[in-house]
């Protein structure tokens, strides 16, 4: 069975994701910003058409991408930084970044890539392939479904995540082995915050249904 994206007005997992220090992240937890009390979160029946600009790589629309030739968008989301318990009464705020994340699909089905950093420069690229495939996995939470893709370098583990449901949003956190070190969320405004790729399938061979290693994301 394919893996189906959702669409949603969602913090996984992305994600700071500059290498593997301090400051990386790629999904998010059951307590990251996910829901969003929207019932019309799922994107617009009628599709928005813009021009798409190709600058040194990089396709540019709704929301940047770091997308190439060759390439279709599963999703592409402004990450800020989640700070959590800023006060006493404050359960989390949101720090803007400069850094945009995407996961592109080869339009041949031979890849999918997850990128990460400023328009200008990528910070972080991982490809999952037939041989290293990308671990996916559902989840229900209340009314909020959460589509996760994971992977690993050595010791650090992102998982990127997509509210669906009553939820919205993209998550990106990074673990160190089983230590949360980092979280990004996009916002749960679609098409300003995010755009999610709704009718698009991951190759199976490149997504294949694990369970994650952090208890905090089955």
């Amino acid at each position: 069975m394919s893996f189906k994206l959702i669409s949603f007005c969602y913090c996984i997992p992305v994600l700071f994701l500059n290498g593997c220090d301090e400051e990386v992240s790629l999904f998010s937890s059951s307590k990251t910003p996910l829901v969003a009390k929207n019932e019309n979160a799922n994107l617009p029946a009628t599709a928005i058409k813009q021009k798409h600009l190709v600058v040194e790589g990089l396709i540019e629309g709704i929301v940047p991408s770091h997308c190439k030739r060759g390439e279709t968008a599963y999703i592409n989301a402004k990450m800020q930084k989640v700070i959590r318990n800023p006060t006493a009464k404050v359960t989390y705020t949101l720090k803007p970044t400069d850094n945009i994340l995407s996961v592109c699909v080869a339009n041949d089905n031979s890849a999918i890539t997850y990128r990460y950093g400023t328009e200008q420069k990528v910070g972080l690229e991982y490809t999952a392939t037939a041989a290293q495939p990308f671990g996916s996995y559902y989840r229900q939470i209340g009314k909020v479904g959460e589509s996760i893709l994971f992977f690993n370098k050595g010791n650090y583990y992102y998982y990127i995540i997509n509210a669906g449901g009553m939820g919205s949003g993209v998550s990106v956190n990074v673990y160190k082995n089983k230590t949360l070190i980092a979280e990004f969320f996009s916002g749960n405004e679609a098409y300003n915050d995010f755009v999610i790729a709704s009718n698009l399938d991951l190759p199976k061979s490149l997504a294949i249904e694990l369970q994650p290693h952090i208890n905090t994301m089955q």
